[in-house]
């Protein structure tokens, strides 16, 4: 039998992609049972907008809204997002977010219902290429 185990965000190591975007990596192979899914805290600072992109074919992703309001871009097509909505993304889709407040932050959950394979994610890479691993907390050195 697998162990179940608890994640405490506030305990996660931010990892700071850019001045827009931060991330936090909740749940993945390195600190839990899990055999596919990666859960991911993003946060999308005020007014910020990123560009479309597209992840290999094999990977879903979904955006769970966490707090804020936002827009999500899927194969040319806006959607308005709020708390509590989901989007799911197909692999291969385009697409793109943006936070709509000036003042509040965007912060979503991104779930992939696999693993991601080098090259198919640019922020689980940063997270391997900085710290050696995908999941840090705060009291770990990765110096």
């Amino acid at each position: 039998m697998r162990k179940a185990n608890v994640i405490r965000a506030s305990e996660v190591k931010t990892l700071y992609v850019d001045e827009t975007y931060s991330s936090k990596m909740l749940i993945d192979r390195t600190n839990s049972d899990t055999h596919n899914t990666q859960i991911n805290m993003g946060i999308v600072a005020p007014g910020a907008r990123h560009a479309d992109h597209n992840h290999p074919t094999e990977y879903d992703e979904f955006y769970l809204v966490i707090k804020g309001q936002g827009m999500v871009r899927l194969d040319g097509q806006e959607h308005d997002l709020l708390p509590g909505d989901v989007a799911f993304i197909p692999g291969g889709s385009y697409h793109a977010i943006a936070n709509t407040s000036d003042t509040e932050e965007l912060v979503i959950f991104t779930v992939w219902p696999t693993h991601p394979q080098e090259g198919a994610n640019t922020v689980y890479d940063q997270r391997i290429r900085e710290w050696g691993k995908t999941y840090v907390t705060v009291h770990e050195s990765t110096e």
